[in-house]
């Protein structure tokens, strides 16, 4: 082996004059191979561990280098795994920095152009990003930002590699615009996505939802789909920020408009590139996108209203102030299918932001004060009121009844999960279940108001009844058995007998008995609880989907 590596030392020390690590660089190799290279060089003073890096640079910036398309990849990779193993202390480090900011700007030049893959480039970056004394060399950060959104927008990448170079970022610079420059860059990406100013990879527009949600303590539920991009799960507890969360704060107002724009579905179907997921597809990408958003504007709501109580004014206006009853015109009711869908998206994010930490993250996702439940029901009374006469005006005010009741089943969650949060005999646990019965005792007036108009308003409004109670039921609600004594009678309000599938559905619930809550059985409900908001979600997003497109199509 000594004699081995002296033979490697001397070759690689007669032929440095020669271009001899160009050449190696741009060859297919095993890492080893590098890894070997640095080590034999540690203890060699004529041609140290650095030299290599520094004569490969310069050589890659002499202009009359060229390098072909297919070296170009090799070449990334080998650079990425013998900077790994480069030690951080004792290096010319200011050569080679000066150096990398001219390879850097020249380097999307040399990137052939069917480059899929930017995973050695963020590895390189990391490891620059890792040199001593960097913070003295500013510009080398543009070029980097540079790279990060040519990445986002064309090629694949790894979640955990750009949060490293996001971290990395913050630890190196001491400015904060100088710290939060690649964060932006993400954010700004994902702000134009969501603008549709620009179309990126579908896979890489989740990647960065996902980003700024990990920031701000929540993370998007596990599917098929996120499981192969994200690559692992993140736990709220130990992440380092990124403050991608705080760079997307300044974009709040996009983010609401992106939640509560109806067309906003059919405008991520149409823009979508398609990709390797064959799971992302077009009926499911949109919902995905929404509910990740959703859980992102519920969590900065969260944090807002503990340091401004007055913040909802700001971001939702009409929150406190529904419409009277002298006051519902079509347009009231239009605008209130608007402010229930905006809530219902914000409580779907909020309810699995619980169910993905078990409410043991760390921040409890409350963006709705639970005072304002007297002014969600009344949202929901100009809807129930407003329905017998405004329904045949379009698709859109046909689906506001599954849009009400999708709000009334969020809501009994929403509230009835805050009670789990605390203690049995606690003054919280107590206001979040008087709060539940409260509101039914609003909202049973009115769905037995629509029930008496006729026939075919009765089968409507039961089918919705019925599928609220098996939701509930599905969820382990504790509520349940309290409203089904006054529930069962509401469906037999128009049908003395009701039809024979429907009195199947309601015997199952009738013969449901409530689950003892252990810690175990706790723990089970948030998954039974995250299984349900994603078939919600989906049908929230192709009910939206259907009526921005004024099919003339409705489920319940």
């Amino acid at each position: 082996m000594s004699v081995a590596s002296q033979c490697l030392r001397t070759v690689l020390h007669q032929m440095s004059s020669f271009g001899i690590f160009l050449q190696l660089f741009q060859s297919s190799c095993e890492d080893e191979f590098f890894q070997t290279i640095c080590g034999v060089l540690a203890d060699f003073n004529e041609l140290n561990q650095w030299a290599p890096l520094v004569n490969l640079l310069e050589a890659l910036n002499d202009k009359n280098t060229r390098i072909s398309d297919d070296k170009v990849v090799s070449l990334l990779h080998n650079m990425a795994v013998y900077m790994e193993c480069m030690p951080l202390e004792g290096g010319p480090w200011n050569n080679i920095l000066s150096l990398f900011d001219v390879f850097f700007r020249a380097l999307p030049g040399m990137l052939p152009s069917e480059i899929t893959d930017m995973t050695d480039t963020f590895r390189i970056i990391a490891s620059v990003l890792k040199i001593p004394g960097l913070s003295q060399q500013k510009s080398i950060l543009e070029p980097f930002s540079k790279l990060i959104s040519f990445t986002i927008q064309n090629c694949a990448f790894k979640l955990n590699h750009l949060m490293e170079l996001c971290l990395l970022c913050n630890r190196a610079f001491t400015k904060e615009r100088d710290r939060l420059l690649l964060s932006r860059a993400a954010v700004f990406e994902l702000v134009q996505a969501l603008k549709f100013k620009t179309v990126l990879p579908d896979e890489n527009l989740l990647l960065l939802v996902q980003l700024v949600v990990l920031d701000a303590g929540g993370t998007l539920s596990p599917t098929n789909v996120a499981e192969e991009l994200f690559g692992r799960n993140y736990d709220p507890h130990t992440m380092i920020s990124t403050n991608a969360a705080d760079c997307m704060k300044h974009n709040l107002t996009d983010c609401i408009e992106f939640i509560s724009d109806l067309h906003t579905i059919s405008k991520v179907k149409s823009n979508m590139k398609g990709g390797s997921n064959t799971a992302l597809n077009e009926d499911t990408l949109g919902g995905l996108l929404k509910a990740g958003i959703s859980q992102y504007v519920a969590l900065e709501f969260t944090r807002s209203s503990s340091r401004d109580f007055r913040a909802h004014n700001r971001y939702l206006p009409w929150l406190y102030h529904p419409p009277s009853a002298m006051q519902q015109g079509p347009k009231e009711f239009t605008d209130c299918i608007a402010h229930i869908r905006m809530l219902s998206w914000l409580l779907l994010g909020s309810l699995t932001h619980s169910a993905m930490t078990q409410s043991q993250g760390s921040i409890l996702c409350q963006p709705i004060p639970i005072e304002a439940s007297t002014h969600i029901a009344d949202h929901v009374l100009v809807i129930l009121t407003g329905f017998a006469e405004q329904s045949k005006q379009s698709v859109l005010h046909m689906s506001s009844l599954f849009h009400t009741f999708i709000l009334c089943q969020l809501w009994t969650m929403y509230c009835e999960q805050m009670a789990l949060m605390n203690p049995p005999q606690s003054e919280e646990h107590v206001i979040a279940s008087v709060t539940i019965l409260d509101f039914w005792g609003r909202v049973t007036p009115g769905v037995l108001q629509l029930l008496s108009h006729s026939k075919v308003l009765a089968e409507m409004v039961n089918l919705h009844f019925l599928s609220l109670i098996e939701a509930l039921q599905e969820c382990n609600s504790t509520v349940l058995s309290k409203f089904f004594p006054m529930w069962g009678p509401v469906l037999h309000c128009y049908h003395s007998q009701l039809p024979g599938q429907m009195l199947v559905r309601l015997q199952n619930c009738q013969n449901w008995i409530p689950p003892v809550q252990t810690k175990e059985e706790l723990a089970y409900n948030s998954t039974v609880l995250l299984h349900w908001l994603k078939r919600l979600q989906f049908k929230m997003g192709q009910i939206e989907m259907q009526s921005s497109a004024a099919t003339q199509f409705y489920t319940v």
